[in-house]
């Protein structure tokens, strides 16, 4: 069992859960801190950030367990995760954000390829920075993460169609954005 997964469940301030709730909560854990954790860090968290807010999602999980409806797991972790990104990104304002983004890196990986996907990481970063939450939102769940609408729907809590506007208009901006920052780099930078 992994610390934070430990600290869930065997939180001392807690009264002891029933084994069915520890079941559940080590079950919600493990299907799901991935997805969460990877949506945090393409919602701009930094990724310590990314690592205390889904300890954190899943600490209100703990407290919750009781509540979730049964096979609504996911959209309750979503849901808790999009309010403590969103808290997490107005406290980060006020403090400076590491500039790396995540990178797994292969051992056998040549120079020009990290560099490359490096490169690729922070194209990616500035361009889902410069969009709201609502579009960005909509854009990692569809284009990073593989969902359906009605599946980005669902978690998001609006119309399919209202998601798949959203969708088209970030993709807009991605595209609009993405040749931006590609004219300004073969430019090179600008001197005054």
């Amino acid at each position: 069992m992994s610390g934070i997964l430990q600290t869930v469940v065997a939180n001392p301030s807690e009264p002891m859960r029933g084994e069915a709730e520890k079941a559940r909560l080590e079950r919600m854990f493990n299907e799901h801190h991935d997805f969460i954790w990877r949506l945090l860090r393409r919602l701009g968290l930094s990724t310590g950030g990314a690592d205390d807010a889904a300890q954190h999602v899943f600490l209100v999980a703990a407290e919750r367990v009781a509540d979730i409806k049964l096979g609504s797991e996911r959209s309750f972790l979503f849901g808790t995760a999009l309010r403590v990104a969103r808290s997490q990104t107005r406290s980060d304002r006020r403090w400076v954000l590491e500039e790396d983004m995540d990178v797994r890196r292969a051992a056998e990986g040549r120079a020009e390829e990290l560099i490359d996907h490096q490169r690729a990481v922070d194209l990616m970063g500035r361009i889902l920075d410069g969009m709201t939450l609502d579009l960005r939102t909509v854009f990692v769940l569809s284009e990073l993460e593989g969902m359906t609408m009605p599946e980005v729907a669902s978690l998001v809590e609006i119309p399919v169609g209202t998601a798949s506007s959203r969708l088209r208009r970030a993709r807009e901006a991605f595209r609009a954005a993405a040749a931006e920052l590609e004219s300004q780099l073969k430019s090179g930078p600008k001197t005054s």
